[in-house]
């Protein structure tokens, strides 16, 4: 009996995949990442607008994909969205967690606002949108669950970081309990780490060349920061059949910065 090529674990021909944040630099990587392996892809972020301009930027690049708006910090958003996916029957394979908010302060100077939206966002709009894709998926005898945490979920990455930290940090465990209750149901739960990546949200954490050339030298052993393309491999990775034996894990796509430390 001949077995199956390897190349075939990583497709994911006829799978559809929803991505949150979609419109963002690491969203729209990560979603053209899974449509070039095969996936159907649902572009959601806040607003309509954000989803079209997500698809739009997808379709360019010969991919087929879907708008839907989907606001992660309101729950009645994510069971309006689900609900909508639910009656057309195109309820994700695939869902990647990946919107999310960078607000960076002092310990001592952070507000309650930029507490509440960090946790909002980051944790609790990760936590909602798992909980009733799994409702779905349970269903459907099983899929796959990717939530975006970072390094600063496993390591300090810098002063400011203390709440956006705590967020991501919540996210690596909030994935090993999903991973642990959702398994007898065909769900696998994983995570990505990345390290400090090219996009709108960390440009003033990289504001010019000197800086970002002292954080490489300090930080990074490969000798670049990360760019949005870096995390294309790690999410087609655990969204495919390649790690059909993975769940639980972190997986970190950071340049070398967490075993540097």
């Amino acid at each position: 009996m001949t077995s199956a090529p390897l190349s075939s674990l990583f497709t994911l021909d006829g799978a559809r995949a929803l991505v949150t944040g979609a419109h963002g630099g690491l969203g729209r990587a990560q979603a053209l990442a899974l449509g070039q392996a095969g996936a159907e892809i649902i572009a959601t972020d806040l607003t309509t607008d954000r989803a079209e301009q997500a698809c739009a930027y997808l379709e360019h690049q010969g991919l087929q994909a879907t708008p839907l708006p989907l606001d992660v910090t309101s729950v009645d958003s994510i069971d309006a969205a689900f609900d909508d996916l639910e009656r057309r029957r195109t309820v994700p394979d695939v869902v990647v967690n990946n919107a999310g908010v960078s607000l960076r302060n002092t310990a001592l100077d952070a507000t309650t606002d930029q507490f509440d939206l960090t946790l909002t966002v980051n944790l609790r709009g990760t936590y909602f949108v798992a909980q009733r894709a799994a409702r779905a998926m349970r269903q459907r005898g099983g899929g796959r669950i990717i939530n975006l945490s970072s390094i600063g979920g496993l390591v300090v990455d810098g002063e400011k970081s203390s709440v956006y930290d705590a967020s991501k940090a919540a996210v690596v465990q909030l994935t090993k309990n999903l991973a642990y209750e959702w398994g007898r149901y065909g769900i696998r739960v994983n995570s990505i780490a990345p390290g400090y990546m090219r996009t709108e949200m960390t440009a003033d954490l990289l504001p010019t060349k000197a800086v970002e050339d002292e954080l490489v030298t300090r930080h990074i052993p490969l000798g670049r920061v990360g760019e949005p393309a870096d995390l294309a491999g790690a999410v087609v990775f655990l969204a495919s059949d390649a790690s059909a034996y993975v769940t639980g894990h972190t997986l970190t796509v950071d340049g070398g910065w967490v075993v540097a430390m």
